[in-house]
């Protein structure tokens, strides 16, 4: 008699850093990309690591391969987390502070979407700056479809991006959106051909890359205070305020100016020095 060996679970966070881009990566091909609980825990972990180093001027969040961004939550994990309220309690407060923390990452951030966003997966692609998407991508989110609700946070955040309408729409029926009608609707700011997703997702990684990371750094603030999404944070308006006064005196105005007036690319340090 012979017994199969267990299959060993090959989802993870893919995570490379290359110049100042850190790219992080959700690799669970076998479930289109799903997200389980130890991958939540390991973005997590990467995105403390993000905040950490100072070298790191931005983030790009895709999925591996071309059949999905990501399919949102892991379902044999959410079912078994049913007979144990205090774990799924424990599961929900995880996937919030994460999607928290992408969010008001002091960092720009970039979503390139391929294939299927769903759920969970629209929320990650909702918590970042800009969302650059292939045309054959879709959407949808379908915790109707469950019996469960999309949370308070996920929905401001779609809300806020798509419209009170729009997030009826999609909430109310859960059925999948286009890419064509994603970026109607405004839950995708970019959309390029499969052939020449490469070459925009790269024009977009180089200004977020070459831009003044103080401007890049206090204009997320000022998105977040203005539009609720700073949490805690304890920057209030004196502090924004306070940001815009400092940099006509900073270094960054002094080498953006010049690079201006010499007609030639500015050359920004972070930290400035």
């Amino acid at each position: 008699m012979t017994t199969e060996a267990p299959q060993v679970s090959t989802a993870k966070i893919g995570f490379a850093i290359e110049g100042g881009l850190a790219r992080i990566t959700i690799d669970n091909p076998a479930q289109r990309n799903a997200m389980t609980v130890a991958m939540w825990q390991q973005l997590s972990d990467l995105l403390d690591r993000v905040t950490e180093d100072n070298g790191i001027r931005a983030v790009l969040v895709t999925g591996a391969g071309k059949r999905a961004f990501c399919a949102g939550a892991n379902i044999d994990e959410l079912t078994a987390a049913m007979e144990n309220p205090s774990e799924m309690r424990r599961q929900n407060a995880l996937i919030r502070n994460v999607q928290l923390k992408l969010e008001q990452l002091p960092r720009p951030t970039l979503a390139v979407i391929r294939g299927a966003c769903y759920g969970g997966g629209c929320g990650l692609a909702l918590a970042c700056d800009i969302r650059l998407a292939d045309s054959a991508a879709t959407f949808a989110i379908t915790p109707a479809k469950l019996g469960v609700l999309y949370s308070l946070l996920d929905t401001r955040r779609l809300v806020n991006v798509v419209g009170a309408a729009n997030a009826r729409d999609m909430l109310l029926t859960g059925l999948p959106v286009s890419a064509a009608r994603a970026q109607q609707i405004g839950l995708v700011q970019h959309l390029a051909e499969a052939p020449t997703l490469e070459s925009k997702e790269g024009e977009l990684v180089r200004s977020l890359l070459e831009n003044s990371q103080y401007s890049l750094r206090w204009t997320k603030a000022t998105l977040d205070y203005l539009t609720g999404h700073g949490g805690e944070s304890e920057i209030d308006e004196a502090t924004l305020r306070q940001a815009f006064d400092d940099a006509f005196s900073g270094g960054d105005f002094r080498e953006g100016s010049a690079a201006f007036l010499e007609r030639r690319r500015a050359q920004f340090r972070w930290p400035e020095k």
